[in-house]
Parts: C-alpha cells; sequence; structure tokens
C-alpha cells in the first residue's frame, strides 16, 4: 500500500478479527464476512459473497468483548460502502472476496461503541 494511501486516513487502524454480516441497502443476500481490520472509519474484511465498489451495505459488527471472565458479543448496526475489492480462492477452491469499507452516517453512539472496543 502506498504511503499516499495511507497518508489519507483519518483513523488509524487496528488488527482485530471478528465475524460480521453485510447485505446490499436496496435487500438481497446477507453475506458473512470476517474482519482483518477495524477503524473508526471503516474495516478490511473477507466476505463470501461479492460486491461492486460504490455498493451501500447495511453492516451488522459482532464484536467480542469479555464480561466477569466470559466472552460476550455486542451488534453493532452501521451504513458501509464498498470502496474497494479483490477476489481470490479460498483453500478449498471457493471463491472469496476482500472488501475495503468505509462507514457511512455513524451515530455517536455507535462511534463511541466502536472506540471502546479498539482501545480494549
Amino acid at each position: 500500500m502506498s504511503d499516499s494511501f495511507r497518508d489519507r486516513r483519518t483513523h488509524p487502524r487496528y488488527d482485530r478479527q471478528f465475524e460480521l454480516q453485510g447485505a446490499p441497502e436496496e435487500g438481497g443476500v446477507v453475506a458473512r464476512m470476517t474482519a482483518d481490520n477495524l477503524s473508526e472509519g471503516g474495516l478490511y474484511c473477507t466476505s463470501t459473497v461479492d460486491f461492486p465498489e460504490m455498493t451501500r451495505l447495511a453492516i451488522r459488527l459482532i464484536l467480542p468483548f469479555t464480561k466477569n471472565g466470559s466472552t460476550e458479543t455486542e451488534p453493532i448496526d452501521v451504513e458501509a460502502v464498498v470502496v474497494r475489492r479483490e477476489s481470490f480462492s479460498a483453500s478449498n477452491g471457493d471463491a472469496r472476496y476482500k472488501l475495503a469499507l468505509f462507514f457511512i452516517n455513524v451515530e455517536n453512539g455507535t462511534r463511541e461503541s466502536l472506540s471502546r472496543f479498539l482501545a480494549g
């Protein structure tokens, strides 16, 4: 990744792996995804479904956290747009897609939840 691309980022990225789901805002198939990294402004993930660039998605982040010694999850709903995509073959030969998602219209409470997760 070029330095000029990194310099355009407003929020630092953190390596965080967790599950999420995404579907086009106008409806359609729900994709299972796995995040590779996350920031307050977006995420990079692997998807079972291909979404073209500029597709608006309804995303449900399933963030893990520890409470009283056990791992629980907190679902967070955000809107995102696909800003970059790349296809590849999984080890079993199935098609998979690397997607860079940019969050849009993030509410303050959602941003605070993301900040808490990233700080932990």
